[in-house]
């Protein structure tokens, strides 16, 4: 997960438009950019891109059952999650003859 500011109109927005936050990790991390005038860019997917995203996607589920068991701690004195440590709760990743 790449760490992001949203304004309030990109909050607004993404929550009107249904758009996953993953879409948004997703697109920072393999988005074709465009230079926009007054300093923004313009992020979007091109073909090649959405297919390297896609095959993220597809490795990270394959492995998804395996992290059943993952877990993680955070401090709750602020309203950004800060983590402390992760690992798993029966010592190691699950794996098919464990399951």
């Amino acid at each position: 997960m790449i760490a992001m500011i949203l304004t309030k109109h990109a909050e607004t927005r993404i929550q009107q438009r249904c758009i996953p936050k993953l879409v948004l990790d997703l697109l920072l991390e393999h988005g074709a950019i465009e230079h926009q005038h007054g300093g923004t860019e313009l992020v979007y997917f091109k073909s090649k891109n959405f297919e390297r995203a896609r095959k993220q996607l597809e490795r990270t589920l394959k492995e998804f059952d395996k992290l059943r068991e993952t877990y993680l701690i955070k401090s709750n004195q602020d309203e950004e999650s800060l983590i402390i440590t992760a690992g798993y709760l029966n010592g190691s990743p699950r794996t098919k003859t464990n399951l």
